[in-house]
């Protein structure tokens, strides 16, 4: 990493300890991701009025297997996986966000 980069990440951070700073900017940056994971998978349970377990289990029964559902299903399937992966990560980093 170079030196300038470093520099500006303590700066922007206002962190004069550089792994300090980094956890920071980790720490927004993968709490900025949570949110937008979550807002996304909210908006695909109010499309269908079910969490993903339920549309699962009525994906080829009660609703067809459309390119829209299949779409629906993959994008959902994978924002859920996301949101675990960017949740442990969180976990991991020992890091909380501003407003928990």
């Amino acid at each position: 990493m170079s030196q300038d980069l470093l520099k500006i990440i303590m700066e922007v951070t206002m962190r004069e300890d550089i792994d300090e700073a980094l956890t920071l900017m980790l720490g927004e940056y993968i709490s900025r991701r949570i949110s937008e994971c979550r807002e996304e998978i909210r908006r695909f349970e109010k499309k269908y009025g079910m969490r993903f377990e339920e549309f699962e289990e009525k994906l080829g029964v009660d609703f067809d297997l459309s390119h829209e559902h299949e779409m629906d299903y993959a994008m959902w399937g994978a924002l859920l996986d996301e949101l675990e992966e960017l949740e442990k990560r969180l976990r991991q980093l020992k890091w909380k966000p501003k407003n928990s």
